[in-house]
């Protein structure tokens, strides 16, 4: 089953999302500038939300460079004797294999010389920051745990193979054939873990998972995120900082002293912000994420797409919300199911910008726009035994032809949604 949420959502004044001078992210689309969040930011938020923790709890996935601290930390807690150098050296290999991919016209004489120095160049400091890969790597807490049992079993299996692989200096130096086994036997450990690095989460199903290194395996995301793009033009706005002392009038000597702030920032205190309604857009390809986690039943698979469409709808990014608290809820959400995978967003709706001005609401016209959008190409483009279900409130209210449910909260949709995948025949309408 393919899944797919349109959403609509005001947010009021704030900064989101920054970019690297500080101001709201933004793009050019349909000729002018829109607001922008990015897909990244959206769906951190989304994994990270109370929606997730609550249904899926411990068994989510962390996104960290210390993975080589944990298996280090790990690997001590099961053996307490290993000493600091060798904690040190573990940490060091394991930080080092996250190298790039080898160059297509590159030699293996030439590839393991380069690669002794990447794994030096990508290693850090074990006295600066100890334990860190390159890069980031999202895997579940118990794969670290995984990796110290692996090292433990090759150290009592052929302690050579673990001192070449922690970077040991060996007793002696070995013969041609003993060196290939040797490789050979930490070749077997990579593959131990990689395998190890197969078993997965939800959120790395969801949004899958890149790295450089044979250590972890890629994972194709089965849900795709797109950046939330502002349906209207939009401006970013800019204040300053002020403060003002709570005692300043009993101590200030004069009445000159006593008035205005005692603090006015500019510069580098200069806060940027803006204000947009968002158009949202992601899928989720059921059959991909099943595929991911065999061992998910039927109903384990709806409620991922259940708490899905929860967690996109109430997760708001959390960027200076303590300066701006701007938190919404959409004004509309659409969801779409079908047998077939045909991905539409509805981006288009809003290629030409829309004005607003006074007496216009962005939320009303923006959701006029969705839903004469969506009764053109549905008609044209959506694929036999299309279900839809529809939530749409106060200003987003519309009304659309294309035949689907319509339901009232939140709690209503995301059930709705739950019937439409469990038992598809009974719930919703055909495009």
């Amino acid at each position: 089953m393919f899944i797919q949420i349109h959403m609509l959502q005001s947010m009021p004044p704030g900064n989101l999302n920054r970019d690297e001078t500080g101001q709201p992210k933004k793009c050019i689309f349909g000729g002018v500038t829109r607001g922008r969040i990015s897909s990244q930011c959206l769906k951190r938020n989304i994994r990270r939300s109370a929606q997730f923790k609550e249904a899926f709890g411990a068994a989510l996935a962390d996104r960290t460079t210390y993975l080589p601290r944990m298996v280090a930390d790990a690997l001590k807690a099961g053996n307490p004797g290993v000493p600091k150098d060798e904690l040190d050296g573990i940490m060091l290999a394991l930080a080092g294999k996250f190298k790039k991919d080898k160059r297509a016209s590159e030699s293996d004489d030439a590839q393991d010389e380069r690669d002794a120095q990447e794994s030096a160049d990508n290693a850090t400091e074990v006295n600066g920051k100890a334990g860190q890969t390159g890069q980031l790597v999202f895997f579940p807490q118990p794969f670290a745990h995984k990796i110290a049992e692996l090292l433990a079993a090759l150290r009592k299996r052929n302690d050579q193979a673990y001192s070449l692989f922690i970077g040991r200096a060996l007793k002696q130096r070995p013969t041609k054939e003993k060196a290939k086994q040797l490789k050979d036997e930490i070749e077997r450990f990579v593959q131990d873990v990689s395998n190890a690095s197969k078993s997965l989460t939800v959120d790395i199903g969801l949004f899958g998972r890149m790295t450089t290194s044979d250590l972890v395996v890629n994972v194709e995301a089965a849900c795709q995120v797109a950046h939330a793009i502002s349906t209207h033009e939009t401006l970013v706005e800019s204040d300053y900082f002020t403060a003002m002392d709570d005692r300043k009038h009993v101590y200030a000597n004069s009445q000159t002293d006593r008035a205005g702030a005692a603090f006015l920032g500019s510069g580098e205190t200069e806060t940027f912000y803006s204000a947009a309604v968002y158009y949202k857009y992601l899928n989720l390809d059921l059959d991909s994420m099943r595929k991911h986690l065999p061992s998910l039943s039927d109903r384990d698979a709806a409620q991922v797409a259940e708490v899905l469409v929860e967690a996109a709808a109430l997760a708001n990014p959390t960027g200076k919300q303590n300066s701006f608290a701007s938190h919404s809820v959409p004004g509309l959400i659409l969801v779409e199911v079908s047998k077939a995978k045909r991905p539409i967003s509805y981006a288009n709706a809003f290629l030409q910008a829309l004005e607003g001005g006074m007496g216009h609401n962005l939320m009303t016209e923006s959701a006029t726009a969705f839903g004469d959008y969506l009764d053109c190409v549905a008609a044209a483009f959506a694929p036999p035994g299309m279900r839809r279900v529809l939530l749409a409130i106060g200003p987003a209210s519309v009304e659309l032809k294309s035949n689907h449910e319509r339901v009232h909260t939140l709690d209503e949709l995301v059930k709705h949604v739950g019937r439409l995948l469990l038992k598809p025949e009974k719930a919703g309408a055909t495009a």
